[in-house]
């Protein structure tokens, strides 16, 4: 049995059945998830080939592929949407209240702060007209919300639900502002991917496997309690992160390609710019599924090539 450590922020449907239900050990796979505190600090192993990969959003992968120069790519994609709130302290009441406030942050230019930047610029607030302290996940962001230190911050559940339970409240809905976000996505370091290719082909085949068995209706109910006893989640937000998941873990292309397209507009990624093609490889899930790869879809929209 081969130990494997998957960082990540959340434990999802796919990865939850696959441990449980033995997906992972039919694989020969001990797979140890190690939750991320810190997320420059998992940036900066992932960098250094601490792990050969790990289950979290593809936008942090791309933020330090374009703004680092590291050599991250993607290889399967397990949840699609978001379920994030921008949740702030009882005594702020509209986004205008937000100017000139303190918001926990985590790391300041990818994932759940892009989109909280989406979310400010989308109602008129400009990064420079607030302020943000790298704080750490979803937990340790609601714990410096409950204790005043910040004003607002972007909360997954269960966190976001137990700060509205204690008088915060969700200014914004993630979802609202940018559809189809690839949230949980496998990839690390071209050259780790291609030194342990037989792991993480183990890897993808018995999430697909796993993923096929919790999209079976009779299975349903038995993925739902997992997720609600192993992440704590309420039932409606396990039935909606139940919905997330991604039939065969397959990468979206077309939503990566839109993330990429989303980094270009907010001004996190500077020409020239690469097609959709450089950012994931798409081998391992073909060798794991025996499945045709996805058609490429090219340059983002927005690109500039010179």
């Amino acid at each position: 049995m081969e130990h494997l450590s998957v960082p990540g922020f959340l434990r999802r449907s796919s990865l939850l059945v696959a441990i449980h239900k033995g997906f992972f050990a039919k694989e020969q796979l001990e797979v140890e998830f190690k939750l991320v505190g810190l997320a420059p600090d998992h940036n900066r192993q992932m960098a250094e080939g601490r792990w050969p990969m790990s289950m979290t959003a593809s936008d942090t992968m791309l933020a330090r592929a374009t703004l680092d120069g590291v050599d991250f790519v993607a290889f399967m994609q397990t949840e699609r949407g978001l379920d994030v709130q921008l949740v702030a302290r009882p005594e702020i009441k509209s986004f205008e209240d937000l100017r000139g406030k303190l918001f926990a942050a985590d790391p300041v230019d990818s994932n759940f702060d892009l989109i909280r930047n989406k979310i400010m610029r989308d109602h008129g607030i400009a990064e420079d007209e607030y302020t943000f302290e790298v704080i750490g996940n979803s937990y340790l962001r609601l714990a410096a919300l409950q204790q005043g230190k910040v004003a607002a911050a972007m909360l997954a559940p269960p966190s976001s639900d137990r700060a509205v339970a204690g008088g915060g409240a969700i200014l914004a809905e993630g979802a609202d502002h940018v559809p189809d976000w690839p949230i949980t996505c496998g990839w690390g370091l071209r050259r780790s991917l291609a030194a342990n290719r037989s792991t993480i082909v183990r890897y993808i085949r018995a999430s697909v496997a796993a993923t096929d068995w919790l999209l079976m209706p009779e299975n349903r109910e038995e993925t739902l309690r997992l997720l609600m006893q192993e992440e704590k989640l309420s039932r409606p937000r396990a039935e909606k992160a139940y919905a997330q998941v991604v039939p065969k873990c397959a990468l979206n292309t077309e939503a990566l390609r839109k993330n990429i397209e989303l980094r270009i507009e907010l001004g996190y990624y500077k020409p020239p710019h690469q097609p959709t093609e450089a950012f994931y490889d798409s081998s391992y899930w073909c060798e794991a599924t025996g499945l045709p790869a996805p058609e490429p879809v090219g340059y983002p929209r927005n690109a500039v090539l010179a």
